[in-house]
């Protein structure tokens, strides 16, 4: 009890910056990838289509990943209200910025205030051109596939007519390194502010879960709020066994008005003492 009362207090006073994973986004609908109900796990053959080799060499592929992107239900996903607590957050002064291995767009969609955001695996509302490196709207490329186009490519002018090249979603697929810039802004935000919070992530996947190790390394207090087990538990992170969503309706709370902690301490406590068990729930995005 005395760490829950420790750490609501920090996280009440202390400058953050979040680290969020699907846990995030499953409350707007969008699956996870490696859950017991993941896209991978449901379907192992689908991995094949996030390795951008298969993607480059394999125009039917292409095309099929066209046309699924016309009805996927992951580009009118809306911000849930986990992302609203984010943004009270940083309107309250508490929130430094957000790290994300979500491709969802969802931070960037959720309205008002608006906080330095860095995409590490990159935004499915973006087409790149896997040659030229052009980036657009994905709705450019999207308009173009509705009006018959199976396998759009780049139109960006060039010395031949125009460049050609493959366009894909503007993500970091499997055989793609992150962006070294993009590490390295997110480390830069890090060093700004006293805690890290990891909503929602297993802690699975590098470079991006190396940030929390950089964390530490740096000195930071890392709090991890996950409802299974990640692969930090046991490095010096607090941990707390939680749903994203009703754990930043508290923490959003508790900033709001201060002097409910009491009754704050008596709902969470049990979030932070429970054993864990399992990997049921929160799963990372990538």
């Amino acid at each position: 009890m005395n760490e829950l009362l420790q750490t609501l207090d920090r996280l009440q006073r202390a400058t953050i910056v979040a680290f969020t994973g699907a846990g995030l986004s499953t409350a707007a609908g969008i699956p996870d990838y490696r859950g017991p109900e993941g896209i991978w796990t449901k379907n192992p053959a689908a991995s094949k289509h996030s390795r951008v080799s298969h993607y480059r060499q394999d125009p039917e592929l292409r095309a099929k990943l066209w046309q699924g992107r016309l009805v996927n239900p992951l580009y009118g996903a809306q911000s849930t209200p986990g992302h609203h607590c984010l943004e009270s957050l940083a309107r309250a002064g508490r929130l430094q910025g957000v790290i994300t291995q979500n491709v969802d767009g969802l931070h960037r969609l959720s309205t008002g205030y608006h906080y330095p955001l860095i995409e590490l695996h990159g935004c499915i509302h973006e087409s790149r051109c896997l040659s030229c490196g052009d980036i657009k709207p994905m709705g450019e490329a999207l308009e173009r596939v509705v009006h018959g186009d199976r396998d759009p490519s780049c139109r960006i002018p060039s010395d031949s007519g125009s460049c050609g090249g493959v366009l894909a979603s503007n993500t970091v697929t499997f055989g793609e390194p992150v962006p070294p810039a993009r590490i390295e802004a997110a480390q830069a935000l890090i060093d700004t502010t006293e805690v890290v919070l990891v909503l929602g992530s297993t802690l699975s996947v590098n470079p991006a879960a190396r940030l929390v190790a950089f964390a530490l390394e740096q000195g930071k207090e890392v709090v991890v709020v996950n409802q299974g087990p990640t692969r930090y538990d046991d490095r010096g992170v607090i941990k707390i066994h939680a749903d994203c969503q009703q754990f930043l309706s508290e923490l959003d709370a508790l900033v709001s008005l201060p002097n409910t902690s009491a009754f704050a301490v008596e709902r969470l406590s049990d979030w932070l003492l429970a054993p864990t068990t399992s990997c049921a729930a929160e799963h990372d995005q990538r």
